[in-house]
């Protein structure tokens, strides 16, 4: 088990103590728990075994022990039995917005509600609002989230738990037998920011041994059905596993086709017909008999006389189109990135120093990073107050000299307060070489009074970046209510950038947005928002996000040179 899946236990273990009751001093220390130990470079299980794990600050003789015994069973004994406990749909309803671990215990102790169906009759039936602490708004709030959860389909599971899930178990596999290739498709390898299901395509000529190997990898979790070339199960955060085995001489067209999208996949067909071409298992048919084997899924494209079109552009939004005039996008990769606007240290809600946080981003090979904690008004995030953030400025420009080849930008994420003002006056705003702005109060504000707090931030002219614009998290709280084509058309007009947070649960802006937003002449940054080191890696989320709005350099600042960006800033700063 991978070290993420290790967390993953700790973290399931901490939500169901919190359904029971439990004392939230033993929760914190499980859900911290999982937070070091997903972020250890080293190998849980190892440490485990070695006596290592409780020297570690935060792990203690307990957290070993249980991470010993997960490490052994691939599960944990206090976990299964509180799972008993409760029937599954119980801690489904805790992805309701505004139900958490509490609410949905009471609900179920109470009413027997155990599934987000069951919660939604109970609130049609007006049987919530008869519990304590709870009224008829209350209801009316849970019915609202059931149907927004619905269209929003809050049930998918965000692409770096995916990530982490198909590496581990592609490490799994190619360790133990002998494949020719493999690989995520579906909806993971087009890289959407959030997915139903895992799927993984293996070439093989032997597929005999591929479910006894998934019963033993770690984060198996049960058998849904075994067939010769497929293979499909659960694994740890309930994620289902598809398996496809194909021979390896069908790899190419298999990979075509299991990627997808099904509609973009049939638009291929189509065009191939157009062609006088038939898609077989490992080949194009002509009609007069030839037959055309490509061993790639570039030379599939280029039979049908078009540009090979990339995984995260097969949506059916214009790109087979764009692909037959040779005219796709040249897409984002990471040598294009060269700085990063947005991340946090230990002056505020971060975990490391600013000099460490500068080092780790030299080491990227970056020209420019912007220090941005947080303003005053958020102190759950120990935001810095005017006597810290001066004293934070002067370190900054000492800092300057001491570090080469890297262009440290003075910064702040400022609070945009409840009625569109600013966290600190312009005199003080002035001073920063960089201001990124975001919301993180009073979500539940009409769309009508967000939208205009929002374009108030945009138009004060101190504001260079909105961050994470639709405050969404994935699997966990809808953004709030914001006319975002209002808030793009404002952000182009007046040249300030809209972020694509690339913290693998924000994505935000989504891909959706982000086209919209080039395409209406919006500048973005692509930031990660990071609070540690390693965190700083995320940077592929966000480019996962700008390859899927189609998004190229001139579009997005930190692709631009220092010098470039200085004198976008201070365009800027003359005409606000």
């Amino acid at each position: 088990m991978n070290n993420a899946g290790f967390a993953a236990i700790f973290r399931e273990l901490a939500g169901f103590l919190e359904l029971k009751g439990e004392n939230p001093f033993k929760i914190r220390a499980y859900t911290r728990a999982a937070d070091i130990l997903e972020s250890l470079d080293e190998d849980v299980a190892q440490l485990a075994g070695e006596g290592q794990l409780k020297n570690i600050k935060g792990i203690g003789k307990t957290i070993e022990e249980k991470t010993q015994e997960i490490a052994r069973s691939g599960t944990l004994k206090a976990l299964e039995d509180l799972k008993s406990e409760y029937p599954p749909g119980v801690m489904d309803m805790t992805k309701v917005p505004g139900v958490g671990s509490r609410t949905a215990s009471l609900i179920f102790r109470e009413l027997g509600v155990a599934s987000i169906d069951e919660l939604e009759k109970a609130a049609h039936d007006g049987k919530l609002k008869t519990l304590p602490g709870m009224g008829k708004k209350s209801e009316e709030n849970i019915l609202k989230a059931i149907e927004k959860l619905k269209e929003e389909d809050m049930t998918r599971i965000p692409l770096v738990i995916m990530d982490e899930l198909g590496e581990s178990l592609i490490d799994f596999i190619t360790s133990h037998t002998e494949v020719y290739r493999i690989s995520v498709v579906g909806s993971v390898r087009r890289r959407k920011e959030a997915c139903r299901d895992l799927d993984i395509l293996v070439g093989m000529d032997d597929s005999s041994r591929i479910p006894d190997l998934v019963m033993s990898w770690g984060n198996f979790r049960g058998m849904i059905s075994c067939e010769e070339d497929r293979v499909t199960f659960t694994a740890a955060d309930d994620v289902e596993v598809d398996i496809s085995i194909v021979k390896p001489e069908d790899f190419p067209f298999a990979l075509l086709a299991t990627t997808g999208s099904k509609q973009h996949y049939a638009s291929l067909k189509s065009h191939g017909r157009r062609l006088g071409l038939e898609f077989g298992k490992s080949g194009l048919f002509h009609k007069n008999g030839e037959i055309i084997r490509p061993t790639s899924e570039a030379g599939i494209y280029e039979a049908l006389g078009m540009e090979y079109i990339p995984p995260e552009l097969r949506e059916m939004t214009g790109e087979i189109e764009a692909a037959l005039e040779h005219r796709l996008p040249k897409l984002l990769v990471s040598e294009d990135i060269r700085g990063d606007l947005h991340m946090h240290t230990n002056w505020s809600d971060g975990r490391e120093s600013i000099e460490s946080m500068v080092e780790a981003t030299k080491a990227l090979g970056y020209r420019y990073v912007a220090v941005t904690d947080h303003s005053r008004s958020l102190k759950i995030a120990r935001g810095l107050s005017e006597t810290r953030l001066f004293e934070q400025l002067e370190m900054l420009r000492q800092l300057q000299d001491r570090f080469t080849g890297i262009h440290v930008l003075s910064g702040i994420e400022l609070e945009i307060l409840k009625d569109g003002s600013l966290d600190y006056p312009d005199s003080i705003l002035s001073r920063f070489d960089i201001v990124v702005a975001s919301v993180h109060s009073a979500f539940r504000q009409p769309e009508d009074i967000m939208t205009g707090r929002i374009i108030r931030a945009i138009r004060s002219g101190s504001v260079d970046i909105i961050a994470h614009p639709t405050g969404r998290v994935l699997g966990r709280r809808f953004g709030y209510d914001v006319d975002m084509d209002a808030v793009i058309e404002e952000a182009a007009r007046h040249d300030v950038a809209l972020e694509i947070n690339a913290y693998p649960e924000r994505m935000d802006l989504d891909s959706t947005w982000a086209r919209k937003a080039m395409e209406r002449g919006a500048y973005i940054a692509i930031n990660t928002d990071a609070h540690n080191s390693k965190e700083l890696h995320f940077m592929w989320y966000g480019l996962d996000v700008a390859r899927r709005a189609w998004l190229e350099q001139p579009h997005v600042i930190n692709t631009w040179s220092l010098s470039k960006l200085q004198a976008w800033l201070g365009q800027r700063r003359e005409r606000a």
